[in-house]
């Protein structure tokens, strides 16, 4: 299967739809601003190993690339299927662990990610701080929020948020 084509004004347009610096697409790709700066202004190819975790991170954010076509240049678009975050996580609670609010069908709804989760995602063995869990949720995002599609599909929400445990999450089973 070939790969897509991806051109540097979508990495451009997905950071604008995000709302993203170069400086967070940098951090939430793990490759240096530079390297950012360098894709998006075309001095980098982009079939290197630093433009496809660009890639991945964009995607994982909630984000798919659209090929051109014969009518149409490539493009950019949110992924069909897939809560929205409007309130993302800032700290985790005691008792109610990481919470953050998603757009699902038109409804705002609180989501609450359990400690345990998070530990166990990160390979955590003792308390962390606030920006280790924040770290570990923007790695996970992507699949944490097709399970949150999962669970809310399934009519796992309550009037008071929908919480996940380590059941709720694909990338534990």
């Amino acid at each position: 299967m070939k790969k897509s084509i991806i051109v540097p004004a979508q990495i451009r347009a997905a950071r604008a739809m995000l709302e993203w610096s170069q400086e967070e697409l940098a951090e939430n790709s793990g490759v240096s601003l530079s390297t950012v700066r360098d894709v998006e202004s075309q001095r980098r190819p982009l079939d290197t190993s630093a433009a496809a975790e660009i890639h991945r991170a964009l995607e994982n954010a909630g984000l798919i690339f659209i090929p051109g076509a014969a009518n149409a240049g490539p493009g950019v678009r949110l992924v069909a299927g897939r809560p929205q975050v409007i309130r993302p996580p800032t700290v985790m609670t005691m008792w109610d662990g990481l919470p953050f609010t998603v757009e699902w069908q038109g409804k705002a709804v609180t989501v609450y990610l359990s400690r345990e989760v998070l530990d166990d995602l990160g390979r955590f063995r003792d308390a962390r701080s606030n920006a280790d869990y924040l770290k570990v949720f923007e790695k996970y995002r992507g699949g944490i929020l097709d399970d949150v599609a999962r669970a809310l599909t399934a009519g796992k929400a309550t009037d008071k948020g929908l919480r996940l445990t380590g059941a709720d999450i694909s990338a534990l089973q």
